[in-house]
């Protein structure tokens, strides 16, 4: 608990406090905001198609 609080106190929104590296939390979030209008189109992805 006390390592949660110290990463809101820092001013993270999540805190993980097993995760060593932030960057890798920011990586991610970038990763599924880059793909999150991809997701839900309603036609298959090229690759699929004949």
């Amino acid at each position: 608990v006390d390592a949660a609080l110290a990463g809101l106190d820092q001013g993270e929104a999540v805190t993980i406090p097993s995760l060593p590296d932030v960057a890798d939390w920011e990586r991610l979030t970038a990763a599924r905001r880059a793909m999150g209008p991809n997701l839900s189109r309603d036609h298959a992805a090229e690759r699929y198609r004949s």
